[in-house]
């Protein structure tokens, strides 16, 4: 790829800024309760901007969210052990607060049309992929429905338990493992 122009390098650098700054805001708030008016005083640039670059405030959360699952990917891309697979998608979400409250967020609040529906699918379908391999591996006919319960069932772990209050972090933590193992034994059928 060839050097970027001063003009092409600015757009590049408004954009990363944009996402960077959606992110801080999404993370810490809840979807509804940002404006794209407070994104562009983050990102220092103006409101119409950030319409030149995404179409809405969704697609900018939704670009944001895509950057901030790539080293969830990264961390579990090597894996084929379901128990292990868990583990680590557990300890990844409960360390990456960020990543964490913009997918809680996401999946609780927004009201999603279909072009953020098919984004969302490209962010969850490759870790689903790995799950239902490792069922597979696991001498289980894994199938795309046994992989989403997996899923949404760790997820549900995570929601629940990870900011449980009464009781220290790494209890929580330790707990939602705990119940992890359970699932992988069940899903196993021992």
């Amino acid at each position: 790829m060839g050097k970027l122009t001063r003009r092409e390098f600015k757009k590049q650098m408004n954009r990363e800024r944009m996402i960077h700054a959606a992110v801080q805001l999404f993370s810490s708030r809840p979807f509804s309760e940002v404006s794209i008016r407070e994104i562009a005083k983050l990102a220092d640039v103006s409101p119409g901007l950030i319409y030149k670059y995404f179409p809405d405030q969704q697609h900018l959360f939704m670009e944001a969210l895509i950057i901030e699952s790539k080293g969830l990917y990264e961390y579990l891309e090597s894996e084929t052990d379901i128990e292990m697979i868990a583990s680590r998608y557990i300890n990844y979400m409960y360390k990456h607060e960020t990543l964490y409250q913009m997918m809680a967020y996401f999946m609780l609040e927004m009201n999603k049309p279909s072009s953020i529906t098919d984004q969302l699918r490209g962010i969850i379908n490759p870790i689903l992929t790995m799950i239902e391999s490792a069922l597979n591996l696991d001498n289980k006919k894994g199938t795309r429905e046994q992989a989403q319960l997996f899923f949404s069932s760790l997820n549900g772990l995570l929601i629940t338990y990870k900011n449980l209050p009464g009781r220290p972090e790494d209890k929580n933590l330790a707990h939602i493992h705990t119940l992890a193992k359970l699932l992988v034994k069940q899903l196993r059928g021992t």
